[in-house]
Protein backbone atom coordinates (compact mmCIF):
# COMPACT_ATOMS: atom_id res chain seq x y z
CA UNK A 1 0.00 0.00 0.00
CA UNK A 2 3.02 2.32 0.22
CA UNK A 3 3.60 2.47 -3.55
CA UNK A 4 4.66 5.93 -4.60
CA UNK A 5 5.78 7.00 -1.13
CA UNK A 6 9.42 7.76 -0.22
CA UNK A 7 11.51 5.21 1.71
CA UNK A 8 10.53 5.10 5.37
CA UNK A 9 6.87 5.94 4.69
CA UNK A 10 3.95 3.54 5.00
CA UNK A 11 0.18 3.67 4.52
CA UNK A 12 -1.84 2.54 7.54
CA UNK A 13 -5.50 2.41 8.46
CA UNK A 14 -6.67 4.77 11.19
CA UNK A 15 -7.63 1.70 13.21
CA UNK A 16 -3.95 0.66 13.31
CA UNK A 17 -2.76 3.82 15.11
CA UNK A 18 -5.49 4.07 17.75
CA UNK A 19 -4.52 4.12 21.42
CA UNK A 20 -8.09 3.07 22.27
CA UNK A 21 -11.23 2.30 20.24
CA UNK A 22 -13.12 5.11 18.58
CA UNK A 23 -15.79 6.55 20.88
CA UNK A 24 -19.15 8.11 20.12
CA UNK A 25 -20.52 11.01 22.11
CA UNK A 26 -23.44 11.21 24.49
CA UNK A 27 -27.05 12.01 23.56
CA UNK A 28 -27.96 15.64 24.16
CA UNK A 29 -30.75 16.31 26.70
CA UNK A 30 -31.86 19.92 26.40
CA UNK A 31 -32.07 21.77 29.70
CA UNK A 32 -29.82 23.05 32.47
CA UNK A 33 -27.64 21.61 35.19
CA UNK A 34 -25.68 19.09 33.14
CA UNK A 35 -22.26 19.10 31.48
CA UNK A 36 -22.19 21.44 28.47
CA UNK A 37 -22.00 19.70 25.08
CA UNK A 38 -20.34 20.95 21.91
CA UNK A 39 -22.50 22.30 19.11
CA UNK A 40 -21.92 21.08 15.52
CA UNK A 41 -20.22 24.39 14.68
CA UNK A 42 -17.59 23.97 17.44
CA UNK A 43 -15.17 22.15 15.10
CA UNK A 44 -13.49 25.06 13.34
CA UNK A 45 -10.34 25.18 11.19
CA UNK A 46 -8.73 22.27 12.96
CA UNK A 47 -9.35 23.46 16.55
CA UNK A 48 -12.24 22.93 18.97
CA UNK A 49 -14.12 26.06 20.10
CA UNK A 50 -15.04 25.30 23.71
CA UNK A 51 -17.22 28.40 23.92
CA UNK A 52 -19.56 26.99 21.27
CA UNK A 53 -21.62 24.72 23.54
CA UNK A 54 -25.22 24.16 24.51
CA UNK A 55 -26.65 23.65 28.00
CA UNK A 56 -27.92 20.22 28.92
CA UNK A 57 -29.82 18.69 31.76
CA UNK A 58 -28.05 16.12 33.87
CA UNK A 59 -28.84 12.49 33.08
CA UNK A 60 -28.51 10.00 36.00
CA UNK A 61 -25.76 8.00 34.31
CA UNK A 62 -23.81 11.17 33.53
CA UNK A 63 -23.07 11.87 37.20
CA UNK A 64 -20.40 9.16 37.32
CA UNK A 65 -19.67 8.50 33.63
CA UNK A 66 -16.73 10.59 32.40
CA UNK A 67 -16.14 8.66 29.18
CA UNK A 68 -17.93 11.32 27.13
CA UNK A 69 -15.74 14.17 28.36
CA UNK A 70 -13.14 15.75 26.08
CA UNK A 71 -9.44 15.62 27.02
CA UNK A 72 -6.62 17.74 25.56
CA UNK A 73 -5.20 16.00 22.51
CA UNK A 74 -8.48 14.35 21.49
CA UNK A 75 -9.28 14.55 17.78
CA UNK A 76 -13.02 15.11 17.34
CA UNK A 77 -14.65 14.24 14.02
CA UNK A 78 -18.09 15.28 12.83
CA UNK A 79 -19.84 12.21 11.39
CA UNK A 80 -22.98 14.03 10.19
CA UNK A 81 -23.39 17.13 8.05
CA UNK A 82 -25.81 18.62 5.57
CA UNK A 83 -22.82 19.47 3.35
CA UNK A 84 -20.62 16.83 1.74
CA UNK A 85 -17.51 19.01 1.96
CA UNK A 86 -17.91 19.28 5.76
CA UNK A 87 -18.82 15.76 6.81
CA UNK A 88 -15.86 14.13 8.56
CA UNK A 89 -14.13 17.40 9.47
CA UNK A 90 -11.72 17.03 12.37
CA UNK A 91 -10.55 19.36 15.13
CA UNK A 92 -7.98 18.97 17.90
CA UNK A 93 -8.93 19.68 21.51
CA UNK A 94 -6.61 21.99 23.44
CA UNK A 95 -6.54 22.51 27.21
CA UNK A 96 -9.82 23.89 28.56
CA UNK A 97 -10.95 25.10 31.95
CA UNK A 98 -14.18 23.15 32.51
CA UNK A 99 -15.62 19.70 31.71
CA UNK A 100 -17.16 19.60 28.22
CA UNK A 101 -18.72 16.60 26.48
CA UNK A 102 -19.05 15.82 22.78
CA UNK A 103 -22.40 14.87 21.20
CA UNK A 104 -23.42 11.58 19.64
CA UNK A 105 -22.92 12.88 16.08
CA UNK A 106 -19.19 13.28 16.74
CA UNK A 107 -16.51 10.63 17.14
CA UNK A 108 -13.46 10.90 19.40
CA UNK A 109 -10.07 9.69 18.19
CA UNK A 110 -7.19 8.98 20.59
CA UNK A 111 -4.10 8.05 18.63
CA UNK A 112 -0.78 6.44 19.59
CA UNK A 113 1.75 9.23 20.12
CA UNK A 114 4.49 6.77 19.15
CA UNK A 115 2.94 6.43 15.68
CA UNK A 116 1.58 9.86 14.83
CA UNK A 117 2.09 13.43 16.03
CA UNK A 118 -1.29 14.90 17.02
CA UNK A 119 -0.80 18.15 15.07
CA UNK A 120 0.31 16.13 12.06
CA UNK A 121 -2.78 13.92 12.35
CA UNK A 122 -5.26 16.82 12.36
CA UNK A 123 -3.44 18.47 9.44
CA UNK A 124 -3.45 15.24 7.46
CA UNK A 125 -7.08 14.55 8.36
CA UNK A 126 -8.25 17.89 6.96
CA UNK A 127 -6.03 17.70 3.88
CA UNK A 128 -7.16 16.65 0.38
CA UNK A 129 -5.57 13.22 1.00
CA UNK A 130 -8.17 12.26 3.62
CA UNK A 131 -10.92 14.61 2.42
CA UNK A 132 -11.32 12.62 -0.81
CA UNK A 133 -11.67 9.35 1.11
CA UNK A 134 -14.27 10.81 3.50
CA UNK A 135 -16.44 12.12 0.67
CA UNK A 136 -16.20 8.79 -1.16
CA UNK A 137 -17.42 6.92 1.94
CA UNK A 138 -20.15 9.36 3.04
CA UNK A 139 -23.75 8.26 2.51
CA UNK A 140 -26.67 10.57 1.79
CA UNK A 141 -29.46 9.85 4.29
CA UNK A 142 -33.07 10.87 3.58
CA UNK A 143 -31.89 13.00 0.71
CA UNK A 144 -30.47 15.77 2.90
CA UNK A 145 -27.82 14.57 5.39
CA UNK A 146 -24.39 13.06 4.76
CA UNK A 147 -23.25 10.49 7.29
CA UNK A 148 -20.15 8.46 8.14
CA UNK A 149 -19.99 5.45 10.45
CA UNK A 150 -17.17 4.69 12.86
CA UNK A 151 -16.31 1.71 10.66
CA UNK A 152 -15.87 4.15 7.76
CA UNK A 153 -13.47 6.23 9.84
CA UNK A 154 -11.41 3.21 10.93
CA UNK A 155 -10.74 2.35 7.28
CA UNK A 156 -9.34 5.77 6.31
CA UNK A 157 -5.82 5.33 4.90
CA UNK A 158 -3.07 7.53 6.34
CA UNK A 159 0.35 7.91 4.66
CA UNK A 160 2.81 8.22 7.56
CA UNK A 161 6.58 8.77 7.87
CA UNK A 162 8.49 8.58 11.14
CA UNK A 163 7.36 10.96 13.90
CA UNK A 164 10.61 12.94 13.47
CA UNK A 165 9.82 13.44 9.77
CA UNK A 166 6.23 14.38 10.68
CA UNK A 167 7.52 17.18 12.91
CA UNK A 168 9.88 18.40 10.15
CA UNK A 169 7.01 18.48 7.68
CA UNK A 170 4.88 20.45 10.17
CA UNK A 171 7.64 23.06 10.41
CA UNK A 172 7.85 23.34 6.60
CA UNK A 173 4.07 23.56 6.29
CA UNK A 174 3.92 26.35 8.88
CA UNK A 175 6.49 28.35 6.87
CA UNK A 176 4.64 27.74 3.60
CA UNK A 177 1.27 28.70 5.04
CA UNK A 178 2.70 31.83 6.66
CA UNK A 179 4.09 32.90 3.27
CA UNK A 180 0.71 32.30 1.59
CA UNK A 181 -1.18 34.03 4.43
CA UNK A 182 0.91 37.20 4.08
CA UNK A 183 0.20 37.34 0.36
CA UNK A 184 -3.52 36.74 0.94
CA UNK A 185 -3.73 39.51 3.57
CA UNK A 186 -2.02 42.00 1.25
CA UNK A 187 -4.23 41.01 -1.68
CA UNK A 188 -7.47 41.24 0.32
CA UNK A 189 -6.45 44.65 1.62
CA UNK A 190 -5.86 45.79 -1.97
CA UNK A 191 -9.26 44.45 -3.03
CA UNK A 192 -10.93 46.31 -0.16
CA UNK A 193 -9.19 49.57 -1.01
CA UNK A 194 -10.03 49.22 -4.70
CA UNK A 195 -13.68 48.48 -3.94
CA UNK A 196 -13.86 51.47 -1.60
CA UNK A 197 -12.29 53.72 -4.25
CA UNK A 198 -14.77 52.47 -6.83
CA UNK A 199 -17.64 53.25 -4.46
CA UNK A 200 -16.32 56.77 -3.83
CA UNK A 201 -16.13 57.43 -7.56
CA UNK A 202 -19.70 56.20 -8.05
CA UNK A 203 -20.92 58.26 -5.10
CA UNK A 204 -19.47 61.42 -6.62
CA UNK A 205 -20.66 60.74 -10.16
CA UNK A 206 -22.33 64.10 -10.50
CA UNK A 207 -19.30 66.00 -9.20
CA UNK A 208 -16.55 64.54 -11.42
CA UNK A 209 -17.95 66.35 -14.44
CA UNK A 210 -15.57 69.19 -13.56
CA UNK A 211 -18.24 71.90 -13.35
CA UNK A 212 -18.36 74.55 -10.61
CA UNK A 213 -20.18 73.40 -7.48
CA UNK A 214 -23.24 75.10 -6.01
CA UNK A 215 -24.71 74.55 -2.50
CA UNK A 216 -27.72 72.25 -2.10
CA UNK A 217 -31.08 74.04 -1.95
CA UNK A 218 -33.61 71.22 -1.44
CA UNK A 219 -36.48 72.31 0.85
CA UNK A 220 -36.68 70.18 4.03
CA UNK A 221 -39.42 67.60 4.49
CA UNK A 222 -40.54 65.18 7.24
CA UNK A 223 -37.45 63.00 6.75
CA UNK A 224 -33.85 63.40 7.96
CA UNK A 225 -31.83 64.17 4.83
CA UNK A 226 -28.55 64.72 6.63
CA UNK A 227 -25.87 66.63 4.72
CA UNK A 228 -26.58 67.14 1.00
CA UNK A 229 -23.37 67.63 -1.03
CA UNK A 230 -22.96 70.54 -3.42
CA UNK A 231 -23.76 69.77 -7.06
CA UNK A 232 -22.32 71.06 -10.35
CA UNK A 233 -23.95 74.05 -11.96
CA UNK A 234 -27.04 72.92 -13.87
CA UNK A 235 -27.72 70.06 -11.45
CA UNK A 236 -30.28 70.15 -8.63
CA UNK A 237 -31.55 68.07 -5.74
CA UNK A 238 -35.10 66.74 -5.92
CA UNK A 239 -37.18 64.00 -4.27
CA UNK A 240 -37.26 60.53 -5.79
CA UNK A 241 -41.05 60.51 -6.07
CA UNK A 242 -41.01 63.62 -8.27
CA UNK A 243 -39.05 61.89 -11.06
CA UNK A 244 -40.03 58.22 -10.73
CA UNK A 245 -42.89 55.86 -10.03
CA UNK A 246 -42.03 53.87 -6.92
CA UNK A 247 -43.94 50.70 -6.05
CA UNK A 248 -43.67 47.62 -3.89
CA UNK A 249 -43.79 44.16 -5.39
CA UNK A 250 -46.31 41.38 -5.06
CA UNK A 251 -47.15 39.86 -1.67
CA UNK A 252 -47.19 36.07 -1.90
CA UNK A 253 -48.99 34.16 0.83
CA UNK A 254 -50.96 31.01 1.48
CA UNK A 255 -54.37 32.63 1.88
CA UNK A 256 -55.27 32.39 -1.80
CA UNK A 257 -55.46 29.03 -3.54
CA UNK A 258 -53.79 28.80 -6.92
CA UNK A 259 -56.12 28.81 -9.90
CA UNK A 260 -55.65 26.61 -12.94
CA UNK A 261 -55.38 29.73 -15.10
CA UNK A 262 -52.51 31.18 -13.02
CA UNK A 263 -49.11 31.56 -14.63
CA UNK A 264 -45.78 30.63 -13.05
CA UNK A 265 -43.23 33.48 -13.11
CA UNK A 266 -39.74 34.15 -11.65
CA UNK A 267 -39.92 35.94 -8.29
CA UNK A 268 -37.12 38.15 -6.92
CA UNK A 269 -36.67 38.24 -3.15
CA UNK A 270 -34.59 40.55 -0.93
CA UNK A 271 -31.69 38.07 -1.09
CA UNK A 272 -31.57 38.48 -4.87
CA UNK A 273 -31.12 42.26 -4.61
CA UNK A 274 -27.57 43.01 -3.51
CA UNK A 275 -25.60 46.24 -3.37
CA UNK A 276 -24.48 47.01 -6.92
CA UNK A 277 -25.65 43.71 -8.41
CA UNK A 278 -28.50 41.26 -8.72
CA UNK A 279 -27.81 37.73 -7.48
CA UNK A 280 -29.76 35.52 -9.88
CA UNK A 281 -28.22 32.10 -9.13
CA UNK A 282 -31.15 31.14 -6.87
CA UNK A 283 -34.41 32.66 -8.11
CA UNK A 284 -37.67 31.08 -6.97
CA UNK A 285 -40.98 31.12 -8.85
CA UNK A 286 -44.55 31.88 -7.85
CA UNK A 287 -47.97 31.43 -9.42
CA UNK A 288 -50.11 34.51 -10.04
CA UNK A 289 -53.25 35.44 -11.97
CA UNK A 290 -52.19 36.52 -15.45
CA UNK A 291 -53.36 40.10 -14.83
CA UNK A 292 -51.32 40.48 -11.62
CA UNK A 293 -48.25 38.92 -13.23
CA UNK A 294 -48.53 41.47 -16.03
CA UNK A 295 -49.03 44.38 -13.62
CA UNK A 296 -45.95 43.52 -11.55
CA UNK A 297 -43.71 42.48 -14.46
CA UNK A 298 -40.28 44.17 -14.36
CA UNK A 299 -39.00 46.18 -17.31
CA UNK A 300 -35.41 46.82 -18.37
CA UNK A 301 -34.01 49.98 -16.66
CA UNK A 302 -36.20 49.49 -13.54
CA UNK A 303 -34.10 50.06 -10.42
CA UNK A 304 -34.69 47.59 -7.57
CA UNK A 305 -33.99 48.58 -3.93
CA UNK A 306 -34.52 46.60 -0.74
CA UNK A 307 -37.26 47.78 1.62
CA UNK A 308 -36.74 45.38 4.55
CA UNK A 309 -33.76 43.86 6.38
CA UNK A 310 -30.79 44.92 8.44
CA UNK A 311 -30.67 48.73 8.79
CA UNK A 312 -27.30 48.95 7.05
CA UNK A 313 -28.63 47.02 4.04
CA UNK A 314 -31.81 49.00 3.39
CA UNK A 315 -31.98 50.74 0.02
CA UNK A 316 -29.32 48.59 -1.60
CA UNK A 317 -29.90 47.38 -5.14
CA UNK A 318 -29.22 47.52 -8.84
CA UNK A 319 -30.78 47.81 -12.29
CA UNK A 320 -33.03 45.20 -13.85
CA UNK A 321 -31.79 44.37 -17.36
CA UNK A 322 -34.42 41.85 -18.44
CA UNK A 323 -32.33 38.81 -17.53
CA UNK A 324 -35.44 36.64 -16.86
CA UNK A 325 -38.64 36.79 -18.86
CA UNK A 326 -41.85 37.83 -17.06
CA UNK A 327 -40.02 38.34 -13.75
CA UNK A 328 -41.83 39.94 -10.77
CA UNK A 329 -40.52 41.07 -7.39
CA UNK A 330 -41.40 40.62 -3.74
CA UNK A 331 -43.28 43.26 -1.75
CA UNK A 332 -40.14 43.76 0.39
CA UNK A 333 -38.40 45.17 -2.70
CA UNK A 334 -39.09 48.58 -4.25
CA UNK A 335 -39.35 48.95 -8.02
CA UNK A 336 -38.35 52.41 -9.23
CA UNK A 337 -39.35 53.30 -12.78
CA UNK A 338 -37.90 56.65 -13.86
CA UNK A 339 -40.32 58.87 -15.76
CA UNK A 340 -39.38 60.50 -19.07
CA UNK A 341 -35.71 59.47 -18.74
CA UNK A 342 -35.18 62.30 -16.26
CA UNK A 343 -32.36 60.43 -14.46
CA UNK A 344 -29.97 57.81 -15.78
CA UNK A 345 -30.70 54.46 -14.02
CA UNK A 346 -27.01 53.92 -13.22
CA UNK A 347 -26.74 57.32 -11.55
CA UNK A 348 -29.78 56.48 -9.42
CA UNK A 349 -28.44 53.02 -8.52
CA UNK A 350 -24.98 54.35 -7.62
CA UNK A 351 -26.57 57.13 -5.58
CA UNK A 352 -28.84 54.71 -3.69
CA UNK A 353 -25.94 52.41 -2.87
CA UNK A 354 -23.80 55.24 -1.47
CA UNK A 355 -25.73 58.29 -0.21
CA UNK A 356 -28.90 56.22 0.05
CA UNK A 357 -27.35 53.73 2.46
CA UNK A 358 -26.92 56.27 5.23
CA UNK A 359 -30.18 58.05 4.38
CA UNK A 360 -32.22 54.83 4.63
CA UNK A 361 -30.49 53.87 7.88
CA UNK A 362 -31.45 57.24 9.43
CA UNK A 363 -35.05 57.09 8.23
CA UNK A 364 -35.78 53.40 8.81
CA UNK A 365 -38.42 52.15 11.23
CA UNK A 366 -37.71 49.25 13.58
CA UNK A 367 -39.43 47.98 16.71
CA UNK A 368 -38.78 44.24 16.75
CA UNK A 369 -37.46 42.16 13.90
CA UNK A 370 -36.07 43.56 10.64
CA UNK A 371 -35.92 47.28 9.92
CA UNK A 372 -37.94 48.72 7.05
CA UNK A 373 -38.46 51.78 4.87
CA UNK A 374 -42.04 52.70 3.99
CA UNK A 375 -43.15 53.45 0.46
CA UNK A 376 -43.95 57.02 1.43
CA UNK A 377 -40.51 57.50 2.97
CA UNK A 378 -38.46 56.12 0.07
CA UNK A 379 -40.29 58.49 -2.29
CA UNK A 380 -38.78 61.36 -0.29
CA UNK A 381 -35.15 60.27 -0.73
CA UNK A 382 -33.13 63.16 -2.24
CA UNK A 383 -31.63 62.44 -5.67
CA UNK A 384 -29.37 64.61 -7.86
CA UNK A 385 -30.67 65.39 -11.34
CA UNK A 386 -28.70 67.12 -14.10
CA UNK A 387 -28.96 67.86 -17.83
CA UNK A 388 -29.23 64.59 -19.85
CA UNK A 389 -25.95 65.21 -21.69
CA UNK A 390 -24.17 65.84 -18.37
CA UNK A 391 -25.66 62.66 -16.91
CA UNK A 392 -24.41 60.59 -19.86
CA UNK A 393 -20.97 62.15 -19.53
CA UNK A 394 -20.88 61.42 -15.79
CA UNK A 395 -21.78 57.78 -16.44
CA UNK A 396 -19.02 57.47 -19.07
CA UNK A 397 -16.43 59.01 -16.72
CA UNK A 398 -17.39 56.72 -13.85
CA UNK A 399 -17.36 53.61 -16.02
CA UNK A 400 -13.97 54.50 -17.52
CA UNK A 401 -12.43 54.96 -14.08
CA UNK A 402 -14.09 51.99 -12.41
CA UNK A 403 -13.32 49.65 -15.33
CA UNK A 404 -9.61 49.85 -14.54
CA UNK A 405 -10.33 49.26 -10.85
CA UNK A 406 -12.64 46.34 -11.65
CA UNK A 407 -9.92 44.76 -13.80
CA UNK A 408 -7.45 45.04 -10.94
CA UNK A 409 -9.97 43.55 -8.51
CA UNK A 410 -10.62 40.60 -10.84
CA UNK A 411 -6.87 39.96 -11.09
CA UNK A 412 -6.59 40.08 -7.30
CA UNK A 413 -9.52 37.68 -6.88
CA UNK A 414 -7.87 35.26 -9.31
CA UNK A 415 -4.74 35.48 -7.17
CA UNK A 416 -6.78 34.59 -4.07
CA UNK A 417 -8.19 31.55 -5.89
CA UNK A 418 -4.67 30.52 -6.84
CA UNK A 419 -3.60 30.92 -3.20
CA UNK A 420 -6.30 28.43 -2.13
CA UNK A 421 -5.17 26.01 -4.84
CA UNK A 422 -1.55 26.46 -3.77
CA UNK A 423 -2.43 25.74 -0.14
CA UNK A 424 -4.12 22.46 -1.16
CA UNK A 425 -1.20 21.54 -3.42
CA UNK A 426 1.28 22.13 -0.61
CA UNK A 427 -0.77 19.94 1.74
CA UNK A 428 -1.09 17.17 -0.83
CA UNK A 429 2.65 17.11 -1.48
CA UNK A 430 3.55 17.39 2.21
CA UNK A 431 1.39 14.46 3.31
CA UNK A 432 2.50 12.14 0.51
CA UNK A 433 6.25 12.64 0.88
CA UNK A 434 6.64 15.38 -1.71
CA UNK A 435 8.70 17.46 0.72
CA UNK A 436 10.97 14.60 1.77
CA UNK A 437 14.05 16.23 0.25
CA UNK A 438 12.91 19.82 0.59
CA UNK A 439 14.66 22.07 3.05
CA UNK A 440 15.06 25.49 1.46
CA UNK A 441 13.14 28.72 1.60
CA UNK A 442 9.57 28.60 0.36
CA UNK A 443 9.03 29.43 -3.31
CA UNK A 444 5.55 28.75 -4.62
CA UNK A 445 6.78 27.79 -8.10
CA UNK A 446 8.58 24.80 -6.57
CA UNK A 447 5.33 23.62 -4.96
CA UNK A 448 3.17 23.62 -8.07
CA UNK A 449 2.89 20.44 -10.12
Amino acid sequence: MSTGLPPGWQTVRLAEVLAEPLAGGRPVHSGKGGVPVLRPTALRTGAVDFDDVRSTRSAPEADTDTSGLIHPGDLLISRVSGTLSQVGEGALAAKHSRPVAFPDFMTRVRALSSAVDLQYLVGLWNSPIVRTQLEDRARLIAGRTYQLTQADLEEIRLPLPSTAEQRRILTLLAACHAHIDKAVIRTRAAVGQATELSGLIMARAGVITGRALLPADLPPDIVDDGFLPSLPEGWRWTRLGSIADVARGVAVGNARKSDGADVEVPFLRVSNVQRGRLALDDVTTTRLPRERASAFRLRPADVLLTATGDRTNLGRGWIWEGQLADCVHQNHVFRIRIRDQRLHPKLLAWHANSFGQGWCERNARQSTGPASISLGTIRLMPVPVGPPAEQDRAVRLVEERTARIDSAVMSAERALTMADQLRRTVQRRAFTGGLANYGGAFEHEEMLP
